[in-house]
């Protein structure tokens, strides 16, 4: 439905992938602070972690905003009820039920006419459930090595992306596991890949589900390179659909996982750092971010269901201050403000190394 400005969420990202094809073909792919749409993106969500983002105190609910709240669903595609839940949160809310490329055995070696079947059944079960996007997860860690891996996902992102008998399409959201998010990994340039990921895609996001030893040790200028490497290369290739992806689509994703032991999600080990050493490394990974071409229209996190933080109260706290990071970082009216740390306080990004 389209809301009180005249625009449905799949419209404004819909024409966001047109533009930014556009503007990939013709200029560098530079993108000033504040730039529309500004987008945030959370993967494996709850509900009571809507409710945080939502609200009078919650993200904005203007045009040209979109939050993203992508799920892998565990036995069906989509959830009608969820869908109405994240609606219900506002106009700039948006459900993107996740294609979950482990779960279809075979999908490398299958033949054209199963991938259709696949890709077209997954987009008319969520569309019917209230999707605004698809959301492809994700990127398997062989794919800048792989030929026909890289042909296999290629079809797949064409059948999840195909207008249907309605007239209806879903962008999509892509996530790429950390391997396929570094250059080095790839040994050949994947034009057509990339064209086809820019054609279909709204976000390219690059996971880099790191700990927290990894962002409090390390130099704001080496993260910087880490999380935007892909995109720099993407950006350097002078390919129209690399070029677009980098100017407009690429999304670094932190992990904001904070519970006991350790975990493939990584984030933070409650067992060894206090909560607000976290939310110093949540801090620096947004602020790291934001001063980068590439990150200052665009961030993710995950995974932020109540499962994967040591309890409710901690899922509260860690959501409420990646909430404040947002809103901090996107309503500074596009000013330099934006750029600093929340308030321009230092102290908020520094982390507590000596504790490790």
């Amino acid at each position: 439905m389209p809301d009180k400005h005249g625009w449905t969420r799949r419209e404004l990202l819909a024409g966001g992938i047109a533009a930014s094809a556009v503007r990939g073909r013709a200029q560098d792919p530079e993108e000033p602070i504040g730039t529309l749409p500004r987008v945030s993106c959370f993967y494996q969500i709850g509900r009571q972690t809507i409710d945080i983002y939502a609200g009078p105190n919650g993200l904005r609910n203007d045009p040209g905003y979109v939050h993203v709240f992508a799920h892998s669903h565990a036995s069906a595609y989509a959830d009608a009820g969820l869908a109405a839940y994240i609606h219900d949160a506002g106009s700039s809310f948006a459900y993107a039920p996740a294609f979950d490329l482990h779960e279809h055995a075979g999908w490398r070696t299958a033949d054209e006419a199963q991938l259709a079947a696949w890709g077209r059944g997954f987009r008319d079960d969520v569309l019917a459930k209230g999707a605004d996007f698809f959301a492809f997860n994700e990127l398997p860690t062989n794919t800048g090595r792989d030929p026909q891996t890289q042909d296999a996902i290629r079809t797949l992102l064409f059948y999840l992306n195909e207008v249907d008998n309605e007239g209806r399409q879903l962008p999509g959201t892509l996530f790429m596991t950390h391997a396929p998010s570094m250059p080095a990994n790839w040994d050949s340039p994947g034009s057509e890949f990339w064209q086809r990921v820019d054609e279909t895609c709204a976000l390219v996001v690059a996971e880099h589900y790191h700990g927290f030893g990894f962002i409090c040790q390390n130099s704001e200028t080496f993260l910087s390179n880490h999380f935007f490497a892909m995109r720099d290369w993407l950006a350097s290739s002078g390919e129209p659909g690399k070029v677009s992806i980098a100017g407009t689509k690429f999304t670094v994703l932190h992990a904001s996982r904070y519970g006991p032991g350790p975990s493939g999600w990584q984030g933070g080990n409650s067992d060894v750092i206090t909560i607000e050493q976290f939310q110093a490394d949540l801090a620096k990974c947004a602020k790291v971010t934001r001063n980068r071409q590439g990150g200052f229209n665009r961030i993710s996190f995950a995974p932020a269901a109540a499962v994967y933080f040591a309890d409710r109260a901690a899922h509260d706290q860690i959501h409420q201050h990646i909430r404040d990071l947002i809103n901090w970082h996107y309503n500074q009216n596009g000013s330099s403000d934006e750029l600093l740390c929340v308030r321009g306080n230092e102290s908020f990004c520094q982390c507590c190394v000596s504790c490790l």
